[in-house]
C-alpha cells in the first residue's frame, strides 16, 4: 500500500505534479485540465481566497495556472478530486487511491 492514499488533501500544484508524473503529460497540461475542473467542471478547490469557492467567480487567464507559488494555499481534497473524476468517468490516479479490486 502506498503511503500517500493515506493523505486527505493535496496543494492545487503537487496533484498537478505527481498526477502529470502518472499520465506522463506536461505539468502545465495537467494544471490546466485542473483548473478548468475547478471553473466549470464541479472539482471542489479548498482556499483561504473566496474567489476558488464562489463558482464563477473567477476566470483563469493566461501564466497564472503554470505559476506553482500563486496557488499555493490552494488545496484539493480526495474525496472532491474522487467525486470529480468519477463524474468525468475517468480512472483513479494510483498516486492517491488504491488499485480498484478486479
Amino acid at each position: 500500500m502506498v503511503l500517500s492514499q493515506f493523505v486527505e488533501s493535496y496543494r492545487f500544484w503537487d496533484v498537478v505534479t505527481l498526477w502529470a508524473q502518472k499520465q506522463l503529460q506536461h505539468e502545465h497540461i495537467v494544471a490546466r485540465v485542473l483548473a478548468r475542473g475547478v471553473m466549470r467542471g464541479g472539482l471542489r478547490m479548498q482556499s483561504v481566497d473566496p474567489r476558488w469557492t464562489d463558482p464563477g467567480t473567477f476566470e483563469l487567464r493566461g501564466p497564472l495556472v503554470p505559476v506553482p507559488h500563486l496557488l499555493f494555499e490552494e488545496f484539493v481534497t480526495k474525496q472532491d478530486f474522487e467525486a470529480w473524476l468519477k463524474q468525468l468517468q475517468m480512472p483513479l490516479p494510483s498516486f492517491w487511491f488504491a488499485p480498484e479490486a478486479g
